[in-house]
Formats: structure tokens, sequence, C-alpha cells
């Protein structure tokens, strides 16, 4: 009878300590996801290390120059783009590092890892979707057909067997060879190479981002004007390779807080003296 009572209270203590255990263990665990750090610095070394090119580093892919997204010479970059890509980052504990390369090929190097994400002025298309996934959008642009000062050319109707410029691998030289009638269409390797065509009579126009050319008149460029813009219902948005999920995801989480508060809105006074439009704000991207 005392054996049966002493082992009832061994079973007893037994329990007592276990559940003290368990409980030391859960306090441990609220006490990391309540101690006021940052969550998105633990989510970027977490599940993203597996997912970025260097641990700690987004690696963006840009087409440099494209005034006002961005522009400069390394490591001092500027701009629209630039601004966006640095807030992100800082949101996910992330150093920033810009990479410099070729618009024409900038899809197929993010979706081969030559960078984790592409900002890059860059028009979310179903046939780019093909090859990359991309975030929600952050800007919403037009064209602008731009022609030498006093140019008989006003609208795109206009362009019926003229040459037109375009940067290689943009929705500009798409329009150009899609809906327009141009006898020639020319590509350049950037935005500012397919202006200055224009200016030294290369070329009759041409067709590219509206902000871009506006970027260029503001700055006092001569010697061409804007015939007219483009309404095209583009959205700019960054793009990732398909097997980047938790990136995308971290990074369309970084974008929605900055629509909500209000950080993408102070990059758009910034650079165009503008709000951020509701396509933009309440925009969201299906990449399938």
């Amino acid at each position: 009878m005392k054996k049966s009572r002493l082992i009832a209270l061994l079973s007893a203590l037994m329990i007592v300590a276990a559940m003290a255990f368990v409980v030391g263990c859960g306090s441990s665990d609220d006490d990391k996801s309540s101690d006021g750090g940052d969550t998105s610095t633990s989510t970027a070394s977490g599940d993203l290390s597996s997912e970025l090119i260097t641990d700690g580093t987004l690696t963006v892919g840009s087409d440099i120059p494209y005034p006002p997204f961005e522009f400069g010479s390394a490591p001092d970059y500027d701009g629209f783009d630039i601004d966006m890509v640095n807030e992100i980052a800082d949101r996910l504990g992330l150093d920033t590092k810009i990479v410099d390369t070729s618009f024409d090929t900038i899809f197929t190097d993010v979706a081969n890892g030559k960078f984790d994400m592409v900002a890059s002025a860059s028009t979310i298309t179903p046939d780019r979707k093909k090859v990359v996934n991309f975030s929600d959008p952050y800007y919403s642009a037009q064209q602008a057909l731009v022609v030498p000062e006093g140019s008989d050319i006003t609208s795109v109707e206009d362009l019926d067997g003229k040459t037109v410029g375009a940067q290689n691998g943009t929705t500009g030289k798409d329009f150009a060879e899609n809906d327009t009638n141009a006898g020639t269409v020319q590509g350049y390797p950037n935005g500012p190479a397919a202006i200055e065509a224009v200016k030294n009579g290369q070329v009759d126009a041409t067709i590219i981002d509206q902000p871009v050319a506006q970027d260029a008149i503001d700055k006092g460029q001569t010697g061409f004007e804007v015939a007219t813009t483009i309404p095209t219902g583009e959205l700019y948005g960054l793009a990732f390779a398909k097997n980047t999920p938790a990136l995308l995801k971290a990074v369309n989480g970084a974008l929605q807080d900055m629509k909500k508060d209000g950080a993408l809105n102070e990059i758009y006074q910034k650079w165009f003296k503008i709000d951020a439009p509701k396509e933009v704000i309440n925009g969201t991207t299906t990449n399938n």
C-alpha cells in the first residue's frame, strides 16, 4: 500500500516537471516573437537566404542610364527606382547592390540567376511573364512620341513610312513595330541614345516612356519636343526568377506597406511632383 502511494506521488511529480518544461519552452518562443525586434530582418536572413545570390544583400539588375528612374555612376546611382529599391531593402533588413545591365537581356539574366530582382522601369506584359514573375505594380506609365523641334509629325498616324527609333527590348519598340506603319524601326541600347537619334537626324521620331522624355526637357535639353503622349495603360513591376517565390512575397509585402504608409507616395512626389495613382496603390499582379 505504501509502495503504491509512493509510486503515485513520484508519477505526479514527473507530470508537474514535464508541464513546467513545456511551459518554459513556450515562453521562450513567445519572447522571440514579441521582443520588439525587426521581424523583416529575421525573414530576410531565414526564408530568403536560400533565394538570394548573396546572403544579406538584394542584388538588383537595372539598365542605366534611364533617367529619372535610374542614372549616375556606380556605386552612387540615383533615381525613382533606386529610391524605391533602397526603401524595400531597408524594410527587409538587406543591403542593396545595383548591377548595370542591358535591358535587351535583363529578363533572361534575372531568370538565369545573374541578380535577385530587376528594377528598371519594366512594364508588366504577358510575354515577359512567361520568363519572369512580377511584383505588384509600382508605377503607371504612358509613351511619348518624340520628334525634332518644328517637325510636321504630330501623331502616330503621321509615322507612315518614317524611320522611328526606340530602345531595344522595350514596349516602346514593340508599339513602333506593331502599332504604327513606320517604314523602319531602329533600335538603340538605351533611352538617351534613342532621344539623341532624333536630335541628330538619324530618325524621324522616337517612341519612349513619357517620364524619360520629360526628364530630358526638364534638364534643358533642346532640339526635340514631345509631339503627343500615347496612353497605353502600362504598369511597371519588379521582376524575379520563377524559382524565388519567398523573395517575391517578401518584396510584395514591403511594397504594399509602402503604399499604405505613404512611403511610395513620397518617392512619387520627390521625382514627379504627383501622388501615386489609384491603379498603382490598388493594383496587384497575377503571374500565371
